[in-house]
């Protein structure tokens, strides 16, 4: 009788993985769950996923904010929701799995070819700097709605491949991982255009310079550049691809985005956005403790002091040694530095609540880190104190965990509308979307503004113009927020101006909802 021995060894790493990914993905999501209420930015990206999901693929129709995060979050919310159903959670689970994707992306695109114990450490540091996001304004920025971190996810995958891109030749097409790298970032840049920043541009600059150093400095033959030259090449074609992308989505009758903030800020506005620029890059690396009390939150973002310190160590000796690092370093490097940059001296930097836009920096910096000074820092004999402060941040993740959970903001809201049989209405963009969810879109509350102090269909930003037709939608209450005189509240008020006295005003909560017996709608501009 023939026995199999199950090759135990080359079981025992995927096991691992896959159960610390199972681990991480269901803290991830409690702490996003209790550590933040979804509102209507959330909101309107996950109608708009189940839109997508019932055939309106190209969301005809529309208007979408200033990124679209169609190729980088909607399809994960549309797969989330194929299981799930439409609700709140949605979103969190998207954002768990998102983050999950990013530590573990993040630990193996800094192992690299290294093994043994500097392949181990190398992973441990990558994908502990990351561990731990910070409760509260950490889990709002890394662990929630659709923000710039997904647009990572595919730049890190575009990073796996330009870090192989020589083995690869070996062994598959030469072409192969050039046209992968550009589809990648073309992928990202549909979603996001900020990918084109953080991803073509650094890409596309650190080939060009590596190939002027090959050929004019070294004197070197132009084929012994044909890795930079075709990755360089893909950056380059990977920005008017996903600009015909969005034009050919566009002319088809798909959304539409609204232009972003491209600006420079006034030089005089520079010293403040670079004190911006420190406090968001210690949030987001969960070492924000500027302004906190003297509590177990400060000290857990002064023990996250140690991972941002490994990230600005790494940062500071990759630039010091630019010119001959390698070439994932080099691209690591130069969009982090393009995107502080970017980020500092534009009107990008308005609050502390904009460091979103440089979310990149934390899966780029950790990376930089664990490739960088794993190696040093097992020769430094440093590896216990790595371990205690990776234990440390596990303990964080424990600890965010138990957190009290946040209250949602308008669930209670939604199930009143629905049990007074008010299921269409109108409301400020905050309180309009995520009352839709809310209840499954039982209750649909359209978005309305006020311009020059009439009451228009706020259809240009996350809404469908198709929502206020009054032939096809009969909208008959409003709902603001206060509890003062109804009379006294600007959007109540100006719709009364144009339908006249409603029928009733109740007081709920926070909310007032004013009904009239007429179809708003046939009254907006």
């Amino acid at each position: 009788m023939t026995t199999h021995r199950w090759p135990v060894r080359q079981l025992a790493w995927p096991s691992a993985v896959v159960a610390a990914s199972a681990c991480l993905f269901a803290a991830y999501l409690a702490q996003s769950a209790r550590g933040a209420a979804v509102n209507s930015d959330g909101a309107s990206n996950a109608l708009q996923a189940w839109d997508m999901l019932h055939g309106n693929l190209l969301l005809h129709g529309w208007a979408l904010a200033d990124v679209s995060f169609y190729t980088t979050d909607m399809p994960q919310y549309m797969l989330v929701e194929a299981v799930r159903g439409l609700s709140p959670d949605v979103v969190h689970i998207a954002a768990a799995l998102t983050y999950t994707l990013l530590v573990l992306l993040a630990g193996w695109l800094a192992k690299g070819r290294a093994t043994g114990p500097e392949g181990i450490a190398r992973v441990l540091v990558a994908s502990g700097i990351m561990l731990a996001p910070e409760y509260g304004a950490g889990t709002r920025l890394l662990l929630f709605q659709p923000d710039h971190i997904a647009t990572c996810v595919p730049l890190l995958a575009a990073w796996l491949l330009v870090d192989r891109a020589g083995s690869l030749s070996t062994s598959w097409p030469r072409w192969l991982a050039p046209v992968l790298v550009a589809g990648l970032l073309t992928w990202a840049a549909v979603g996001d255009p900020l990918a084109e920043l953080i991803g073509a541009l650094p890409l596309a600059a650190v080939c060009g310079l590596r190939a002027y150093r090959a050929v004019l400095v070294r004197r070197q033959r132009l084929a012994a550049c044909w890795i930079e030259l075709s990755l360089g090449g893909a950056a380059l074609v990977s920005v008017p691809a996903a600009s015909l992308v969005t034009g050919f989505i566009a002319a088809s009758g798909g959304w539409t985005a609204t232009p972003a903030r491209t600006t420079f800020a006034a030089a005089s506005m520079w010293p403040h956005n670079a004190v911006l620029t420190s406090q968001g890059l210690l949030r987001l690396f969960g070492a924000d403790f500027t302004g906190q009390p003297l509590d177990g939150q400060a000290l857990f973002a002064l023990v996250h002091l140690a991972g941002a310190g490994l990230a600005g160590w790494a940062c500071c000796r990759a630039a010091r040694r630019f010119l001959t690092a390698e070439l994932l370093v080099q691209v690591l490097a130069a969009a982090i530095a393009i995107n502080v940059a970017a980020y500092t001296l534009t009107v990008q930097a308005g609050d502390i609540s904009r460091t979103r836009e440089m979310a990149a920096v934390l899966p780029f910096g950790a990376v930089l880190a664990g490739r960088l000074l794993a190696g040093r820092l097992l020769a430094a004999r440093l590896a216990p104190g790595l371990a205690i402060v990776l234990a440390a941040y596990a303990g964080m993740v424990f600890a965010d965990v138990v957190q009290p959970p946040v209250p949602a903001s308008t669930a209670d809201l939604a199930a009143w509308l629905a049990a007074h049989d008010l299921t269409q209405g109108l409301a400020g963009y905050w309180q309009a979307n995520i009352v839709t969810l809310d209840s499954r879109n039982a209750v649909q509350v359209r978005a309305v503004a006020m311009n020059r102090g009439k009451l228009v269909g706020q259809s240009y930003w996350d809404g469908r113009p198709a929502w206020y037709d009054p032939a096809t939608h009969d909208a008959d209450f409003v709902v603001s927020t206060g509890t003062a005189r109804w009379q006294d509240q600007p959007l109540i008020r100006r719709a009364e101006a144009a339908a006249g006295r409603p029928a009733q005003v109740y007081h709920f909560g926070p909310y007032t909802i004013a009904v009239w017996h007429r179809n708003l709608l046939s009254r907006l501009r």
